[in-house]
């Protein structure tokens, strides 16, 4: 797919620090943004927030960019393990310096989470349609929430019934009508389409026609056509949203937290959700965040408007649980979702 996608095919070269950042590049994160830099020594690994590739009004207070870090640094502790290291984590290490996420020490251990690891390459975030004729049975919930009941001060609640199902699904298609409608949002988000060969190649990160989830006729159509307009994006994004990605979602999951605010909750959200996913591609599923609700509820604690969604989502989820920090959907795939571009390793790296 050219040299933007390289990342993927690299991911397990190397060895040493160097090697785990292979891992921790290929991460979800905020519109593909890849918020991050690494400094790293022999044995440490400094993690930064870049804050200049925020997603300006759909993430004004850097929910979405410290979750984006947390999905990362979750790929490095995996890759850490599996090359036989014993990370040792200290988040938000410095009262000085909000911009360091975390410092990683690393010492000898034992190999672990190699499954894990190995789905890393093959994890990818999911836009087609999810496969309608296959039930997500309650027993494989129960079992990937075994698999990060280790994150502490995170947790998921799962939507299976159909009736709190169509509700979050409408509330997610008005979630991204509201945003098509702010111009600011809609404008912000837009910056970060790359819809022409050269810009991929150039920036390697972003939203593409190929990992949008379209068919192949239709992808093939899209590379072909004069690029379309920040609105007529927008319209077929409402389009997809109502018609794909909430009709076909075999469950909604929410990860909730006591403190969405706090950067260290979010920091361990996204740790969650990235070993979540990893876990659903090693049995077969696939995901894809579904963040308007969250977006709209920080949207409007900037502009002070009515708490539409600020109300909603939480008289939805119940009073006493926690309050949420991103919602996603989850199933079985109708084909193989194909990769983003990424940033090699190399330019996000300095030498400590």
């Amino acid at each position: 797919m050219g040299p933007a996608y390289d990342a993927w095919g690299e991911w397990d070269h190397g060895t040493g620090p160097m090697a785990l950042v292979r891992a921790a590049v290929l991460s979800a994160n905020p519109h593909n943004s890849q918020p991050w830099h690494f400094q790293i020594s022999s044995s440490a690994i400094d993690m930064y927030a870049d804050l200049s590739r925020n997603i300006g009004a759909m993430d004004p207070f850097l929910r979405e960019l410290h979750i984006g870090l947390g999905c990362s640094l979750e790929n490095l502790v995996i890759a850490a393990h599996a090359k036989g290291y014993q990370p040792v984590l200290n988040l938000m290490p410095s009262l000085n310096d909000p911009t360091l996420i975390a410092h990683v020490e690393l010492t000898q251990g034992v190999q672990s989470n190699e499954a894990l690891y190995q789905a890393i390459p093959q994890r990818h975030t999911h836009r087609a349609p999810f496969d309608t004729s296959r039930v997500l049975a309650s027993a494989t919930l129960a079992g990937l929430d075994q698999q990060v009941s280790g994150i502490a001060g995170v947790d998921i609640i799962w939507i299976t019934s159909d009736t709190l199902k169509s509700q979050i699904g409408q509330l997610i298609v008005d979630g991204a009508q509201a945003i098509a409608a702010d111009q600011q949002m809609s404008s912000d988000s837009f910056r970060w389409w790359r819809d022409r060969r050269s810009d991929i190649e150039h920036f390697k990160d972003g939203m593409t026609v190929d990992a949008a989830g379209l068919s192949p006729v239709i992808t093939a159509l899209a590379k072909i056509l004069p690029a379309q307009s920040r609105e007529q994006n927008d319209q077929a994004w409402i389009q997809q949203t109502r018609d794909n990605y909430v009709k076909t979602a075999a469950a909604f999951g929410v990860v909730v937290v006591q403190d969405p605010t706090d950067n260290l909750q979010r920091i361990n959200g996204g740790r969650l959700y990235q070993r979540l996913h990893l876990a659903a591609t090693t049995q077969g599923m696939v995901m894809q965040p579904l963040n308007t609700l969250t977006e709209r509820i920080d949207r409007e604690r900037v502009l002070g408007i009515a708490p539409r969604f600020t109300q909603a989502v939480p008289e939805l989820l119940g009073a006493s649980v926690p309050r949420a920090l991103m919602t996603f959907r989850i199933g079985y795939p109708t084909m193989k979702p194909l990769p983003s571009p990424r940033r090699p390793a190399e330019s996000v790296v300095r030498q400590a």
